[in-house]
């Protein structure tokens, strides 16, 4: 059986969906050398099978517009010319009519649940993503919350989605003793950690609510990309709430960074309204990181518990818990200990092993209907 993955998200400074294509495929790679994976980065991935590079997500609209007719078109010659079996699409974007039985994950349905934050999408999530969903034999959902959202919007069968979390890479993120003395060179020292982009939904606005409650010089810092529609407005909102020099806005970071922020950390923050999964969670309690983390979307469901949860619209309730965890030292090593159990349950192997059994499947299917005719 050979699989072919799209791959046509990784960039050279990958999003989260492009991490979790990346670690996809290496895990699959391990487990099946059978596969093909178009990508632009030919040099980052296992059995690579070059694409050019304009649909890489970093050039923006046109390449977002590129990745979709690529798809269509491009992409169905390359799975014929490859002689491939299953087409997985690490992300929900693929052929409408696919040549070969295809497996599709969807992580989120962020943009239908806020539209206000991706308004160019809106064809896209609510015609082409459920249409690509659609003409997938099976669909993967990170997480039960998400596969709730993809039958509630998308009136797909239950049925014919599993449920197949990502795992954590451990090879990367694990507890780094050095962590505290690398992160003062940045002028980090008593710090929570909050890492993600800035758009509404991330609720880092309630986050810096919360900070100004807490008094003495607890640091807030953001990794993530300084987006220019979200970034000003919340150092605007830091500055008027008088905590501007105790919030860092360290933008993007290269990965080698993100275990030793995590490790280093007082407490990782994720006070999201929604997530489809949450992946920090996971990646802070692998470095044996506390987490305080909102009770909504997936949060509860990927923290179980070993997380502090506070409903992400109570700032109070937040001060609160940042303060009982930055003065707990009991309760933080109690959340490390939790945290790392909790962590070793999500591995890429297995996220791989179920993937592929889900690709065996359809192409069993398909072979017996040949058989069959």
């Amino acid at each position: 059986m050979r699989i072919a993955i799209n791959a046509s998200i990784f960039d050279r400074r990958p999003s989260g969906l492009g991490v979790y294509t990346q670690a996809l495929a290496a895990a699959l790679h391990a487990l099946h050398n059978d596969l093909v994976v178009y990508t632009s980065r030919p040099d980052e991935m296992p059995g690579a099978s070059a694409i050019r590079p304009w649909g890489e997500p970093s050039r923006g609209g046109l390449g977002h517009l590129w990745r979709v007719l690529w798809t269509q078109t491009g992409l169905p010659r390359r799975i014929h010319r490859d002689q491939a079996d299953v087409l997985l699409n690490p992300v929900a974007e693929g052929p409408t009519r696919a040549p070969v039985p295809q497996v599709s994950v969807i992580h989120d349905v962020i943009p239908l649940l806020y539209p206000e934050e991706t308004p160019r999408q809106r064809w896209y999530i609510r015609s082409f993503v459920p249409a690509v969903l659609r003409a997938s034999a099976r669909v993967i959902a990170d997480s039960a919350q998400t596969k709730a959202d993809v039958v509630t919007h998308y009136g797909l069968s239950p049925e014919r989605i599993a449920v197949v979390p990502p795992g954590v890479d451990r090879g990367q993120f694990f507890p780094r003793p050095e962590a505290r003395a690398e992160t003062a060179r940045l002028g980090l020292h008593a710090y929570l950690l909050f890492v993600g982009n800035l758009r509404p939904h991330k609720n880092v606005a309630r986050l810096l609510e919360a900070l100004a409650r807490i008094p003495g010089e607890l640091t807030l810092a953001v990794v993530g990309h300084r987006d220019p529609r979200y970034w000003p407005v919340l150092a605007r909102q830091a500055e008027a709430l008088g905590v501007a020099g105790r919030v860092r806005f360290l933008g993007f970071m290269e990965a080698r960074w993100l275990p030793v922020l995590y490790s280093a950390a007082l407490a990782v923050v994720v006070p999201s309204v929604y997530e489809g999964f949450g992946l920090p969670v996971l990646e802070a309690m692998a470095c044996g990181a506390p987490v305080i983390a909102s009770t909504t979307g997936a949060l509860r469901e990927v923290a179980g518990d070993a997380a502090v949860l506070v409903d992400p619209h109570d700032v109070p309730g937040w001060a609160g818990a940042i303060t009982r965890v930055g003065a707990d030292a009991a309760l933080r090593a109690d959340l490390r200990a939790r945290g790392m159990a909790r962590a070793a349950q999500f591995s890429w192997s297995e996220t791989a092993r179920r993937v592929l059994a889900l690709a065996a499947e359809v192409h069993g299917a398909r072979t017996r209907v040949a058989d069959y005719a």
